[in-house]
């Protein structure tokens, strides 16, 4: 007798997810490169933190070849424990006489940090690929060039977006 009435007290089930065309850029918001440098700066790399993540998962929802989340969740990891685990060693040890130990946690932090370099370098390129791919831009301005996705990361893939954003509206 209850095979036709349903819960009345359970939420409706909706797909809130707003589906895109791929390739459709307009999920990604237009948002200074300037700003991206300067909030960079001001909360010492934690906004590049977030923008990474973030314009990797916008980027996900409008191309067919996924960029693993993972990748960018591991360079976050290895990146804050490379920056932070020399620096709580030193205030832990403080009074500590050990500089052997305190050498091998400085190379430890470092091996960490390169470790989220090169991280940080396969996602940029894995980025630049998948946008490029996205706008089928090759030969015009907005193509994304490889030293400069090398040496300015995020930076450039910021002006980048932004290029395409400007070029489309």
């Amino acid at each position: 007798m209850t095979d036709g009435i349903e819960n009345p007290y359970v939420a409706p089930q909706a797909d809130l997810e707003v589906h895109r065309d791929p390739g459709d850029l307009s999920v990604f918001p237009r948002f200074s490169t300037w700003l991206v440098l300067l909030l960079s700066i001001v909360t010492l790399g934690i906004y590049a933190f977030w923008w990474i993540y973030d314009r990797t998962r916008k980027l996900n929802t409008i191309s067919e070849d996924k960029l693993p989340m993972g990748l960018v969740k591991t360079y976050i990891i290895f990146s804050v424990l490379g920056t932070f685990l020399p620096i709580i060693f030193t205030i832990v040890m403080i009074n500590s006489a050990q500089s052997s130990s305190f050498a091998l946690v400085s190379l430890l932090g470092n091996l960490l940090s390169f470790v989220g370099f090169v991280l940080l370098e396969i996602w940029a390129f894995q980025f630049r690929n998948r946008l490029n791919s996205l706008t089928h831009s090759q030969g015009q301005k907005t193509w994304a060039g490889g030293v400069m996705t090398f040496f300015f990361t995020a930076l450039y893939m910021s002006y980048k977006i932004n290029q395409h954003l400007d070029r489309r509206s």
